[in-house]
């Protein structure tokens, strides 16, 4: 195995993981007050481990940082406004949906065409998010599930962009600068929200006990920290298409846990929309060979024939 697929597979276990937590988290602290809490962290390991890096980086380096993380932040946005309402398992199937959108942002972005595996996969896996989104008999409208798609756009654009930026730039002020980019942009939101009345959270937000301190030391240093700069890295070295297969092991890592800590389970009509998601990815990622193709080796097989 080369070392860039096994990064590619530790990014999504470890991503597999933070739904569970984040999850746990949200139970008991505002959206808003976690992902200050945690970029800031992060931030703040940046800064001190590669604080020389920073002062060197040039215009171009801190505008596509900017750029990685605005992306970043609204995903990381939608998804915990989301995840207060839906379940963690549910949520690791739908943010799994950005491995279908990345190839058709790449072409909008990129100009790299989607292939015809790329639109099945599309249309499959949208599919399997009404099934597992449409509410059951009793149920109102859940709102958290539309917001996490939302989350799945906003990382496919972030997956496309670090594939382009990654090649020509240093990872680490990339990384760093994305994540520095998020913590800014979440203690902004944090205090606007604080001001205008609109922040959820109270004083019970700064009693911090050892759950919440290894729970975020967890999501900083090994989910933000680590993974920015594992994701930056690899990414540089393989495209964006090859990247996106990999990281279809997240939804099935978030639900194994989501079940595992949680208890989670999903009726057989949102287990079909789950299996139609990942279904839609692995049809996304396939080559079906054109006819024009199948028609070519027939008649190579058929010359081969006639001379034996």
């Amino acid at each position: 195995m080369r070392q860039s697929d096994g990064a590619l597979i530790s990014l999504a276990f470890i991503w597999g993981t933070s739904h569970v937590i984040t999850k746990d988290i949200l139970s008991t602290h505002s959206p808003a007050f976690y992902t200050s809490a945690r970029f800031g962290l992060a931030a703040l390991f940046f800064s001190l481990i590669y604080g020389g890096h920073l002062w060197r980086s040039g215009k171009k380096e801190i505008r596509e940082g900017i750029i990685l993380g605005l992306c970043s932040f609204a995903g990381i946005a939608f998804y915990v406004a989301g995840l207060v309402f839906t379940q963690a398992a549910k949520a690791g199937f739908i943010t799994g949906l950005y491995l279908v959108f990345t190839p058709l942002l790449s072409y909008l972005m990129f100009k790299s065409r989607p292939t015809r595996e790329h639109l099945i996969g599309l249309s499959v896996a949208i599919c399997g998010f009404v099934l597992l989104s449409f509410p059951r008999q009793g149920e109102g409208i859940n709102w958290g599930d539309p917001l996490i798609l939302l989350a799945a756009l906003a990382w496919a654009l972030h997956i496309s962009a670090t594939s382009a930026f990654a090649v020509r730039s240093d990872i680490r002020r990339l990384a760093a600068i994305q994540v520095m980019t998020v913590a800014i942009m979440a203690f902004l939101f944090y205090f606007i929200l604080k001001i205008l009345g609109m922040e959820t959270s109270n004083n019970q937000d700064w009693q911090l006990d050892w759950e919440f301190g290894w729970q975020i030391a967890y999501m900083a240093i090994m989910v933000t920290f680590v993974a920015a700069l594992m994701q930056t890295w690899v990414q540089g070295k393989v495209s964006s298409t090859h990247a996106v297969v990999f990281y279809a092991l997240e939804p099935a890592t978030a639900a194994f846990f989501a079940y595992l800590f949680l208890g989670e389970k999903l009726a057989l009509s949102r287990g079909i929309g789950a299996v139609l998601i990942v279904g839609g990815v692995m049809v996304s990622r396939m080559k079906i060979m054109p006819q024009s193709e199948k028609n070519e080796i027939d008649q190579g097989l058929k010359d081969l024939s006639r001379r034996v």
